[in-house]
């Protein structure tokens, strides 16, 4: 079970932009939500402890908005399946 009071503002910034780009990595993160980069790997790794993000494995990506597959430089992160259900939940709760 995810606890998810224990979540911070900036922890759920990133919990749902991952949820609508399904994949990425911490620079591209911390660009896009304007958090510094270091907080950002932070709290990326935090989550993954707590068991809300899990690493990419593979080393191509292949992501919605992306016209063909992105060789990964970096470690990407995603949802967990329990994590995408919960906040696909919210979502359809309004």
């Amino acid at each position: 079970m995810l606890n998810w009071d224990i979540l911070e503002e900036n922890d759920l910034k990133i919990l749902k932009y991952l949820y609508n780009i399904e994949a990425d990595c911490a620079k591209f993160i911390s660009r896009r939500l304007r958090i510094s980069l270091e907080e950002t790997m932070q709290r990326l790794k935090h989550l993954e402890k707590l068991g809300f993000l899990e690493r990419v494995k593979g080393t191509f990506l292949k992501r919605k908005d992306l016209y063909k597959p992105k060789h990964m430089n970096h470690t990407y992160y995603k949802l967990t399946r329990k994590a995408r259900l919960d906040i696909r939940s919210w979502y359809r709760e309004g």
